[in-house]
């Protein structure tokens, strides 16, 4: 097991204990702000709009990455979140939304298409706000902040 498995297991674990010790739990929310991964891929598809909504979905299926979570407009598929640079950035939200049945992430269109010259194709800013159970959400906003690359 790696050091991300293990830190990805026991922040689960945290998750699964702290809905166990507070079954009431409330609803929080917190925004960060990241990119749609891949938009190269989509740009014939889809033209983004500043403000636009965007929902997220996993997608465990995915051949090239099994905690993938695309970001839909409508029902098609028009990026992805990025890996991060360690791989444990998208894994950490697909965690996050399947394990809080009230969990939930929305992408905002924050601007145009850019290349950031990091290998990673043409990308939107974004702003995502993650919605959930409040013992959800203060383990992924410790873990994600941990991680320092969305």
């Amino acid at each position: 097991m790696t050091k991300g498995q293990s830190t990805l297991n026991i922040a689960q674990k945290e998750l699964q204990l702290s809905t166990a010790m507070d079954p009431q739990c409330t609803l929080a929310s917190f925004e960060i702000d990241s990119h749609v991964k891949g938009y190269h891929a989509y740009q014939n598809e889809w033209v983004p709009v500043v403000n636009e909504k965007l929902r997220t979905r996993t997608e465990p299926e995915n051949v090239v990455d099994k905690y993938a979570v695309c970001m839909l407009s409508g029902e098609d598929v028009v990026g992805h979140l990025k890996k991060g640079k360690s791989g444990r950035f998208a894994k950490t939200v697909f965690y996050f939304l399947r394990g809080d049945k009230d969990g939930s992430c929305s992408v905002i269109v924050r601007g145009k298409p850019v290349n950031l010259g990091d290998g990673e194709g043409m990308q939107v800013p974004c702003t995502l706000h993650f919605t959930g159970q409040k013992t959800f959400i203060e383990v992924l906003r410790k873990q994600l902040s941990s991680l320092d690359e969305c």
